[in-house]
């Protein structure tokens, strides 16, 4: 994980993760094993998690996006493999796909279906290039105090 991240989110004092052993049981809830940075992130840090930068919130794996996934199994018919790691916004929700380790922003005009069919190309290549982009405010900030 970028040691940029890690220490802008632990100078808040708020996102220090008090039950890690709560993720892995999460995980275990939604039948899935994602990626060691995946894992690594959510059992050190605990959100929901805002953004200025995208307006997009990010969900704690535990209770929230485990809520969200739910609904999207349920309702959209979302495979075993992904994860609902955002609150909607403008009828979209940020999927995280455990088998490839990969960000899609997916819609629900036809990249629902996509995603599904495993045919929807990511939008980030893995969950830490995910990161850098959600935290890229903190990125921008941190080179200019270089």
């Amino acid at each position: 994980m970028n040691p940029k991240i890690v220490s802008f989110l632990d100078s808040k004092g708020c996102y220090a993760r008090k039950s890690p052993e709560d993720v892995d049981l999460a995980l275990a809830r939604l039948g899935v094993a994602p990626s060691a940075s995946f894992i690594e992130f959510y059992r050190r840090f605990e959100g929901g998690f805002g953004s200025p930068y995208t307006g997009i919130e990010l969900a704690d794996i535990v209770g929230h996006a485990e809520k969200l996934t739910s609904a999207c199994r349920t309702v959209h018919g979302f495979p075993s493999n992904l994860i609902v790691i955002s609150e909607p916004c403008g009828d979209a929700v940020l999927v995280y796909d455990a088998n490839q380790d990969s960000v899609h922003d997916v819609d629900f005009e036809g990249s629902d279906e996509l995603i599904k069919k495993g045919e929807l190309a990511p939008d980030w290549g893995s969950f830490d290039e995910f990161l850098e982009w959600y935290f890229s405010g903190i990125q921008q900030q941190g080179s200019k105090a270089e």
